[in-house]
């Protein structure tokens, strides 16, 4: 008997790829892709449908309504918005905080006329404190 090997029958060498996987994995991606589309333009769709038909919207090209302006901490309805104020001398602003800080904390005057609550001197409540000390809890 003669061993003769067949030209046809010679081992193949492969790279290890598999080109089904790499192909059906396009395909789901795809088709994931196309569905979920689908999906979001019929909700959008059913957005369209349940919006309330009296509802008369905003043209996009319509001007911007006017914004309320605050006056004394009330809102002033039907004026415009004031323009932003820049600070064009930060020193300025900071002098008078620190001036009215420091009235506040070296004069006698009055907080919370109905509530009962009156300011003194800062000095002078540190002078009290040190004279009758911290208020303390009794024991029960």
């Amino acid at each position: 008997m003669s061993t003769t090997k067949d030209a046809s029958a010679a081992p193949v060498q492969t790279d290890g790829v598999s080109f089904r996987g790499i192909i059906w994995f396009v395909v789901v991606i795809f088709v994931t892709t196309f569905v979920c589309q689908g999906l979001m333009a019929g909700l959008f769709k059913y957005f369209e449908y349940d919006v309330d038909k009296t509802d008369t919207g905003r043209a996009p090209l319509a001007a911007s309504a006017s914004m309320p302006e605050i006056k004394d901490g009330a809102v002033m309805a039907g004026t415009p918005m004031p323009e932003p104020y820049l600070l064009t001398d930060d020193p300025a602003p900071l002098e008078a905080f620190r001036a009215n800080e420091e009235v506040l904390l070296s004069t006698y005057g009055v907080s919370d006329r109905n509530a009962g609550t009156y300011r003194i001197p800062i000095e002078r409540a540190k002078d009290l404190l040190l004279k009758q000390g911290l208020p303390a809890r009794t024991a029960k």
